[in-house]
């Protein structure tokens, strides 16, 4: 039985101390925490006086249980408790419950502007049960405190911030419910990606330049070096791929790779028809096409990374 009168919602204190974040998944769009959950309520039926201004672990009399707020998380994946529940009470009957666990969490990631991307995590807590004229929930503290040395790599996390709101839950009929909301900022570093992939996509791009220097004669050689440029390329974009979901949009690297991918692949095929040109014996069109090459490719790289990354 809730401790307040039918008609009254019992008002149910909450916060979180994130003791750690140790992993943000972007192909299972999941975050992995280690977080102290405190609940906090009153009930008049625990107060002793006996306990003094302090609180105390409450034994219960024998035969009675107690009331404890029923809480579900909405994007729970999995979880691990690191002991079992316990309970403070003070004289005056205010309950607090302290819960440390080790949980998975999933949210949806927009992931257009990778890999420059923030994203706001969020982890919402609902009652079990109780619609919000029996229980309703209040934030204890508006930010969250966190811990400084947090193991996960690639990624700068802010200060998680609590808000409370209402509203219809699904599978859960009429009435509102009150619930919980934290929201975690993490802010992707991109200093990885543009070592680890922007200098060598750089690299291989400048490899395909080399087509538009190479003599008419050699021109086995600038399809060979047009099409090891278009195979390295196409490598690097797969091992891309598999380090993202399988999302039906571009992101920016995606745009990037994309037109690298067309300009090294425009040079594959003016080393192809400088081969056909060659048999022909268009020694002027094939200078004229190097020429313009050489003014033009760098300049579209430019373009490309520009719209890629600054626009």
């Amino acid at each position: 039985m809730r401790p307040d009168p039918t008609g009254t919602p019992t008002v149910v204190g909450l916060t979180m101390m994130f003791q750690d974040i140790s992993r943000l998944n972007d192909v299972e769009q999941t975050l992995a925490l280690d977080a102290t959950i405190i609940v906090r309520w009153h009930d008049p039926r625990l107060a002793d006086p006996a306990r003094g201004d302090g609180s105390a672990d409450c034994a219960l009399p024998p035969g009675k249980s107690l009331w404890m707020p029923g809480i579900e998380p909405e994007n729970l994946r999995s979880r691990q408790a690191f002991y079992e529940p316990r309970f403070l009470v003070d004289a005056n009957g205010t309950a607090t419950l302290v819960r440390r666990l080790l949980a998975e969490v999933a949210n949806p990631l927009d992931l257009h502007d990778f890999p420059f991307d923030r994203h706001h995590f969020r982890i919402r807590l609902w009652p079990t049960l109780s619609r919000a004229d029996e229980v309703v929930f209040h934030p204890l503290h508006p930010s969250l405190p966190i811990s400084e040395h947090l193991t996960v790599l690639g990624w700068d996390v802010g200060t998680p911030t609590a808000s409370v709101h209402e509203g219809k839950r699904f599978g859960r009929g009429d009435g509102s419910f009150s619930y919980y909301d934290v929201n975690v900022e993490m802010v992707r570093d991109w200093r990885y990606y543009a070592w680890k992939l922007g200098l060598p996509l750089l690299l291989i791009v400048m490899m395909g330049y080399g087509v538009y220097f190479l003599p008419p004669a050699a021109a086995a050689q600038q399809v060979a070096l047009g099409m090891t440029s278009m195979l390295t390329l196409i490598a690097y974009m797969l091992a891309l791929g598999s380090s993202l979901p399988k999302i039906p949009y571009l992101t920016r690297a995606d745009q990037l790779f994309v037109g690298c991918a067309i300009i090294v692949f425009l040079g594959l095929l003016k080393a192809v028809l400088t081969a056909i040109w060659v048999q022909q014996d268009a020694q002027t069109l094939i200078r004229w096409v190097d020429r313009l090459g050489r003014m033009l490719y760098p300049a579209v790289v430019v373009l490309i990374v520009a719209l890629a990354v600054v626009l």
